[in-house]
């Protein structure tokens, strides 16, 4: 998942910081490129399209499957009030702050926002249902409480059989009894399947090494992919392509950092342990870059690439003015 506390207590696994890392770089990416298409820069719907499914077809079902992979060791390792009340302090806390920074920068962004704010006033609202991005807080806010109770009120720890089949059966659920989809739940239940799917992972000691797997994995997610635009776009199909690219993109990255541990994958592994702070606040770094570029080119790359500079820079300098003050859980990070 984006990096969180739980993490801490794992033994370090190289491969799941590399995954978010990557996953970070991708959210940053994604968010830039729908920002540049919502001011009108691209222009060709047919390269905005294909772009943004590449992104959006398995990196939020990564997400959730890394999350789950390493909460039920997680859960079971401290007091359950305890558990209960870090999500408040490290999921919810972080959404109703960063929801009004990112409101009140949208208005003192003025016409230079995609999405006009106007008066001060426009910030009374209520932070929930979640807004923007930050719809993945409240999304595993929730799962992670569902989990919790589940397996210290009810069950106690369950094998990844058994959290398979909550997965499949949590996917066909959403898919064809679409009525408790609400604004509320939506996230939650259309990404449980992935986040149980993790889950199931988390309760495994199968790993892919080696190059054959390696090989393998990588054909897979190609092969996925490019199936992905063959496919209709429905609930069902749009959750089982998420979770199956998850599984390749992972086993690919397993593999590699298995093998090797190069500058790159180090660098991937620094940003997935800055992961959370990296989502918080990189829209607002993207979308100001965006707002001063505009105003000398209109050059789509250059645009692409200090934007994404920008949503990683900028975050990671903030982390560490609020080390030298104070603690960086104070605004979420």
């Amino acid at each position: 998942m984006i990096q969180t506390a739980e993490s801490s207590v794992m033994t370090r696994d190289l491969s799941l910081d590399v995954a978010k890392g990557i996953g970070i770089l991708l959210v940053v990416i994604g968010h830039v490129w729908r920002g540049l298409d919502s001011a009108g820069m691209i222009g060709n719907p047919d390269l905005f399209r294909l772009i943004d499914r590449l992104i959006y077809n398995f990196h939020m079902p990564m997400f959730f499957i890394l999350s789950g992979m390493t909460f039920q060791t997680w859960a079971l390792r401290r007091p359950l009030a305890e558990a209960a009340s870090s999500r408040l302090t490290r999921l919810i806390w972080p959404l109703v702050l960063w929801t009004y920074l990112f409101a009140a920068a949208r208005l003192a962004a003025g016409d230079a926002a995609n999405t006009r704010l106007d008066g001060w006033q426009s910030l009374a609202f209520w932070p929930l249902p979640p807004r923007d991005h930050f719809w993945f807080l409240w999304a595993l806010f929730l799962q992670h409480l569902a989990v919790l109770a589940l397996i210290r009120l009810i069950t106690g720890p369950l094998p990844a059989p058994a959290w398979a089949m909550l997965a499949a059966l949590m996917v066909l659920g959403s898919s064809f009894t679409p009525y408790g989809l609400t604004p509320w739940t939506f996230g939650a239940l259309t990404y449980a399947g992935a986040f149980l799917t993790g889950l199931a992972l988390g309760q495994t000691s199968v790993r892919p090494e080696g190059l054959t797997a390696l090989v393998i994995a990588a054909l897979a997610f190609i092969g996925l992919q490019v199936l992905s635009f063959r496919l209709p776009e429905t609930l069902l199909t749009t959750q089982l392509l998420g979770i199956a690219l998850s599984l390749s993109a992972l086993a690919v990255i397993h593999a590699l950092t298995a093998a090797r541990s190069g500058p790159l994958l180090r660098l991937f592994a620094w940003l997935g342990v800055s992961s959370m702070g990296i989502y918080l606040a990189h829209t607002i770094f993207s979308a100001g870059t965006r707002a001063v570029l505009v105003r000398l080119t209109q050059d789509l790359t250059l645009h692409m690439i200090a934007g994404t500079l920008a949503g990683i820079i900028g975050p990671l300098l903030i982390y560490a003015v609020i080390r030298r003050i104070g603690r960086p859980a104070w605004i979420g990070f």
